[in-house]
């Protein structure tokens, strides 16, 4: 095959992706603007899950896997915030925040993309891993940025035996605030991309669209639903066709779940596997809360901070409980249906 056939062929794949994103970014349903108003329904308790920069502790995002070998995973359930994004192949990886509930065991933690170093960067967290990428690494090396690397601190991890390498490396909250107090790490004060509000101000109206399960399918062994349990304010997750549960059977939950439509791609880093997310510019939003679906946005600049909004372009407010933020491929299918039986 000459040079010019080759350029043919790339020239027509990179066509057929950009059409295929772009129908399916239009074939989205048009999701209703967020109206404030006084409170209709009952907030689950404020002091079951706050706000994560709450409570003068450090913000530490652990890096956790997703493959089907890294299953169950250990802490899940406790977070009160969880980024949910491809690397390699689609294939999902989770950052997780944790408050009040500090699970001893934690993971198994995986290693770091360049990207999760922006998103930690935005909120002034600490991010734990184990391993990077090949731009990962450079970023690193290059500015200095507060992290705790099982290759260079390996004081707060243990290895699993019952499991096999590398999917059995676990650390645990505690553990990792013994080794800031021996080796303490500055960051800088961030906010969240959403506040709380505990006086009902983030209701949602009646006229919003219904929204009991949402669909995000990423490809085979990591499609995703959302189910509503009204009764406990939940969006229950569901991961490969099956409740998405943790270690101790605890099925994983969210009170309000944004998915930012994104634009992801596999790329080689001075030979090395990687992918990329472009965080920079922005896109839509969906505001899934209250068993509703509202229209919102998502903006980031270079160097940061990611941004939400919601359709009237007002800071997001969001009611009390774990938050999950899925970074989802805009030319991925993306559901929403009013009905919990679909």
């Amino acid at each position: 095959m000459n040079v010019k056939q080759r350029v043919l062929i790339w020239t027509a794949t990179a066509m057929v992706v950009l059409v295929t994103g772009v129908a399916a970014w239009r074939s989205m349903p048009d999701f209703p603007r967020l109206h404030l108003r006084e409170p209709v329904l009952t907030l689950p308790d404020p002091n079951i899950v706050l706000n994560p920069r709450q409570g003068g502790r450090p913000l530490l995002l652990v890096v956790i896997e997703n493959t089907p070998q890294a299953r169950p995973q250990a802490g899940l359930a406790d977070a009160c915030l969880v980024y949910a994004l491809p690397t390699e192949a689609l294939i999902t990886r989770f950052m997780a925040a944790f408050c009040q509930r500090a699970p001893k065991v934690i993971g198994p933690v995986r290693s770091v993309r360049r990207h999760m170093l922006d998103i930690a960067s935005d909120v002034g967290g600490i991010l734990v891993h184990a391993g990077q990428s090949e731009e990962a690494r450079q970023v690193i090396a290059g500015n200095g940025l507060p992290v705790i690397n099982q290759f260079t601190r390996p004081g707060p991890f243990w290895r699993d035996p019952a499991r096999q390498m590398p999917h059995n490396l676990y650390t645990g909250f505690d553990r990792l605030l013994v080794e800031l107090e021996q080796r303490p790490i500055r960051t800088p004060e961030r906010k969240l991309p959403y506040s709380f509000s505990y006086d009902g101000s983030a209701e949602v109206t009646a006229s919003s669209a219904p929204a009991a399960v949402v669909s995000l399918n990423y490809g085979a062994l990591y499609d995703v639903r959302y189910v509503y349990d009204a009764s406990k304010r939940r969006y229950l997750r569901e991961q490969a066709g099956r409740p998405h549960l943790d270690a101790d059977g605890r099925q994983i939950a969210a009170a309000s779940v944004l998915v930012a439509f994104i634009r992801w791609r596999d790329v080689l880093v001075n030979g090395s596997p990687s992918s990329q997310i472009d965080l920079v510019g922005g896109g839509r939003l969906a505001i899934v809360t209250a068993g509703h679906v509202l229209e919102g946005r998502w903006t980031r600049s270079i160097g940061g901070p990611l941004e939400m909004t919601d359709g009237g372009g007002r800071s997001l407010v969001l009611p009390p409980g774990p938050v999950w933020i899925e970074l989802f491929p805009v030319d991925r299918p993306f559901e929403v249906h009013a009905d919990a039986t679909r």
